[in-house]
């Protein structure tokens, strides 16, 4: 819980300065185990400094060492052996999930406050320190706050939710946790770090329990991120439903840049900051954030999986049709033994081709279609530039669907060629697609295939509130396909531009 005189964190991330304090914490068999660097990070449940491991190591390891704060009402007896042994059960927890969105917590431990080398007493009043990695980056809190999201953002923020999605679903799951399923308990976001190698990173694991656990005597909540049950009885214990409320409010935050009121989300403040952001359907995407936000705990989403991928496809912003340069000379030229080229058949409206590719044909120059550019196997961005070459059909025009190979989810989004609406000029073809947002999704693998579909179903299409595209795709058939994998990387403009 913030305190209210914690000051609110505005402007630009800066790291604690490298500078060692001179000063030590560590467990009473070794005082002096942790360095402490910088000032540290005051926070609503203790400080963590940058700190650094010695050992007989030839160089130091940087860590993140907390020093709890005692719970309101907590005697001198803080913590209990039933603390301890809760974090100790936290931390085996969470070395068996091993979740990359979360931090990793390698020791806990009490010993004497702070002190300079060598002058520990472990006869003082004993800290309760938790250790853990260190994570760069800044807090969503930092990064987002008195800054409402805008079309250059909302999906890169929405990517971040959905990344704290996953960590909801993974902690609350029987079968992932082998029958030990937890809650955060206080998901905000002054607790979410946005690392550029691991995206939202949940950085606060002090207030994890499991689900099961009892009556709560201290109750520590945050209140703009809270239930309303929890808000009414913070003591007594929380189901999973109470994190999925906090995971709500972490998406308005994202998208308004303000903490929603107590209890009550302004369902309108955060409509009006989705349609500024140019999402496809801005009322669909607000009645999804607010579901889990219902002030009926029974009401809110249960399936994080299935929300995350909604939420996902709901705030891809409708990109516009553009018409672009033609840049290929010739289709014969064109062709390696690395593209995948199909016969482009004249199908029946409505056939679906199905999610497999199907075995390569040899075809002509004549009757085919091809992606060139880039080759199957080759790495791309954040987004990407495709091309190649077709012969269409009259009255069919081409699209490029995207499927992620890695996460398990079928659905295949779509984005036009350029010029999709003048089919004449398709015979040379250039069009995007886009892999994930910023670089959440580095390390996966991708399919884009180059299907045929109808040039009035495709004009529906582009007029329509469907943010996927997936029936389009349905509705045609595959024509080339590649496979791609995603590296670290931002294409300049976001391949916005032809």
């Amino acid at each position: 819980m913030t305190p209210p005189d914690e000051p609110a964190t505005r402007g630009e991330y800066v790291l604690p300065p490298p500078v060692a304090t001179g000063e030590f914490v560590g467990p009473p068999d070794d005082l002096d185990r942790y360095e402490l660097i910088g000032p540290g990070i005051a926070g609503g449940e203790g400080v963590t400094w940058r700190a650094r491991y010695h050992g007989q190591l030839k160089e130091p390891l940087p860590l993140a060492v907390k020093a709890l704060r005692p719970p309101p009402g907590t005697g001198d007896d803080w913590p209990s052996d039933a603390d301890r042994v809760r974090w100790q059960d936290q931390a085996a927890l969470l070395r068996h999930l091993h979740l990359d969105h979360v931090v990793r917590l390698y020791e806990i431990f009490s010993g004497p406050a702070q002190h300079p080398a060598g002058a520990g007493d472990d006869a003082t009043r004993r800290t309760a320190y938790l250790v853990m990695e260190w994570v760069d980056g800044p807090t969503l809190h930092e990064l987002c706050a008195d800054q409402p999201a805008t079309g250059s953002t909302i999906e890169q923020r929405m990517a971040f939710v959905g990344q704290a999605a996953t960590v909801l679903r993974e902690l609350a799951s029987t079968t992932r946790a082998a029958g030990n399923p937890s809650l955060h308990r206080d998901v905000k976001p002054g607790n979410c770090i946005i690392n550029g190698a691991r995206g939202l990173v949940l950085v606060d694991v002090s207030t994890l329990r499991l689900v099961n656990d009892s009556f709560d005597p201290v109750g520590l909540h945050t209140p703009a991120y809270t239930a309303p049950e929890v808000l009414a009885a913070p003591h007594l214990p929380r189901m999973p439903a109470t994190d999925v409320y906090s995971l709500g409010a972490l998406a308005y935050f994202c998208v308004t840049g303000e903490d929603p009121p107590p209890g009550a989300a302004d369902r309108e403040r955060l409509e009006a900051g989705l349609l500024a952001t140019g999402v496809r359907d801005p009322q669909a995407l607000t009645r999804h954030i607010m579901a889990t936000m219902d002030p009926n705990a029974a009401r809110r989403p249960a399936d994080l999986a299935a929300w995350r991928r909604d939420l996902l496809a709901l705030s891809r912003r409708a990109r516009p049709r553009r018409r672009g340069p033609i840049y290929l000379a010739a289709a014969a030229a064109a062709l390696t033994a690395s593209v995948t080229v199909l016969n482009w058949p004249d199908p029946p409206r409505g056939e679906r081709t199905g999610q497999t590719l199907p075995t390569p044909a040899v075809s002509t120059a004549s009757a085919l279609g091809a992606i060139v550019a880039p080759r199957d196997g080759s790495n791309v961005e954040q987004c990407a530039y495709l091309s190649g070459t077709a012969a269409p059909q009259p009255g069919m025009t081409l699209v490029l669907a995207m499927r992620n190979l890695s996460n398990g989810d079928p659905t295949r989004y779509v984005e036009t060629v350029y010029d999709w609406d003048d089919p004449a000029k398709l015979a040379n073809w250039r069009g995007a697609q886009y892999f994930g947002q910023g670089n959440d999704t580095v390390g996966q693998d991708y399919e884009v295939q180059l299907i045929a579909v109808g040039v009035d179903e495709t004009r529906r299409w582009t007029e329509s509130v469907d943010n996927t595209g997936d029936a389009l795709a349905a509705s045609g058939t595959v024509v080339a396909a590649v496979r791609l994998h995603r590296v670290t990387g931002l294409v300049p403009n976001n391949c916005e531009g032809d």
